[in-house]
């Protein structure tokens, strides 16, 4: 079973790697960081090609690798200290719902309204999809460090108040 996988999406897992760095390359990713948004890059087709093989639905398809693609470029901005951009971008170029588009577009031209209406369709649903995979993760990540920020700001907050009132303590004295 898993020869069978490897054979019907090794190839697409391999173009995607490919296209993610020629996409680092094109937007000046710096050198050593590279490596990590194409292996972003295959990490998010792979995840895409599990949920394909698993049955599930248009938008679980592409909400899953985005949200899993931007937990990656999460923590790995924290380990590396660069901005998580720099890896989610190249890690979500594979998911983009190009070849859709264009579908769309082609048919709108052609004046195919019932293919017009169910690429486009299928085209928002993917890009809902990507959308909500990386907003979901963000804003956990978001709130999890602003919190400890939070905490630190009330803390000092205190620990000034309480040395301002020493001090007032011992000019009275």
């Amino acid at each position: 079973m898993i020869m069978q996988f490897a054979e019907k999406y090794f190839v697409m897992i391999l173009t995607a790697a490919v296209g993610t760095l020629g996409y680092c390359l094109i937007i000046n990713v710096k050198r050593n960081k590279i490596i990590y948004g194409c292996l972003g890059g295959m990490f998010s087709t792979f995840l895409y090609c599990v949920c394909v093989e698993c049955g599930l639905s248009l938008l679980a398809q592409n909400l899953i690798p985005a949200a899993v693609a931007t937990l990656y470029a999460e923590v790995l901005a924290r380990i590396v200290k660069a901005p998580a951009t720099v890896f989610l971008i190249p890690a979500i170029i594979p998911l983009v719902p190009g070849g859709r588009l264009y579908y769309t577009m082609s048919a709108i031209v052609d004046a195919n309204a019932d293919g017009a209406k169910l690429y486009a369709r299928e085209t928002l649903i993917i890009a809902l999809g990507i959308a909500v995979g990386i907003v979901i993760v963000s804003l956990a990540f978001y709130h999890v460090s602003h919190k400890n920020i939070q905490y630190k700001v009330r803390f000092d907050r205190v620990i000034y108040q309480h040395e301002k009132e020493m001090s007032g303590e011992r000019k009275r004295d």
